[in-house]
């Protein structure tokens, strides 16, 4: 058998997927090693940890908050599922830092509307409102960044997007088990992460079974079943905890847990109402609504 060391220096978090068989990867803070071993099996050495972030909404204190807690849980890369703009007063920053971390990142429909890409419409009055402030704020470079952003992420082991699977520019949302019911047959992955409501929750599918929405902080995936999971959100949580929230998925288990982050909630708040954007935006936040 034949070994292969490469030692890789890095101030910042690995973004390469790893597909080939029999990639290993280790890290500490700022030191990477990979090792390869040849004419090993497909399913022996191939595992994965992924954080699962989306809507921080321009929420610069949450994300970076849940950024240092994405440090402890030593993934080995972040997925973005949409809306990284939109009701908070931070918009250009977050999307530097999201960049910063991450090349796998879809689109949410705050996103695309502040991007021009669609019509605001459909939007209440304080999104719509906060979405105005967005356009005039973003710098071109970032409004050109959220432009080209994916509806769907179609990864190897799941599928990401923000939005329902089935449709995901019509922007539907997933609320229940009959909302799940009707997109499991619209995807063929065993795994669908999404977001968009806000709300953490996990729905299995099992064979001839109905769905089942759940509220783990942790769970084992049943290896017959196929899930949709919600990881919450970043900067405006609405399940009535105020905390940032994201999931982590680990391949060489089958386990997700997720993760629940203060933050200077005041000092978000201050800067929605010195923005001039709607008060009831800084508000919700306290009361995660």
């Amino acid at each position: 058998m034949m070994y292969v060391l490469m030692i890789r220096l890095s101030n910042r978090m690995e973004k390469s997927r790893w597909q080939q068989i029999g990639i290993c990867l280790f890290n500490t803070e700022n030191l990477y090693i990979l090792l390869y071993l040849r004419n090993t099996t497909k399913t022996s050495l191939y595992h994965m940890k992924t954080a699962f972030i989306s809507d921080v909404h321009g929420n610069l204190e949450a994300f970076t908050s849940v950024c240092e807690s994405i440090k402890q849980e030593h993934v080995d890369r972040i997925v973005f599922l949409g809306d990284i703009v939109g009701y908070g007063a931070n918009p250009n920053e977050c999307i530097e830092l999201l960049q910063s971390l991450t090349n796998y990142a879809a689109a949410g429909n705050h996103d695309w509307a502040a991007a021009g890409r669609q019509s605001a419409h459909a939007f209440n009055a304080f999104a719509a409102e906060a979405l105005e402030w967005t356009r005039a704020t973003l710098t071109r470079e970032n409004m050109l960044f959220l432009r080209s952003l994916p509806l769907s992420l179609d990864m190897r082991e799941f599928l990401g997007v923000h939005a329902s699977p089935s449709m995901p520019d019509r922007w539907r949302y997933v609320f229940n088990a009959l909302d799940a019911e009707a997109v499991f047959g619209t995807f063929s992955h065993r795994l669908c992460f999404i977001a968009h409501t806000h709300c953490p929750v996990i729905f299995e599918k099992l064979v001839d079974a109905p769905v089942v929405p759940e509220f783990p902080a942790m769970a084992a995936f049943h290896p017959c079943g196929r899930y949709i999971i919600n990881c919450g959100s970043v900067g405006q949580p609405r399940d009535g905890d105020p905390r940032a929230s994201y999931g982590v998925y680990d391949t060489s288990d089958n386990r997700y847990h997720l993760v629940r982050v203060e933050y200077d909630l005041l000092s978000v708040q201050k800067k929605i109402r010195r923005a001039g954007l709607p008060d009831y935006l800084a508000y919700r936040l306290s009361v995660g609504r």
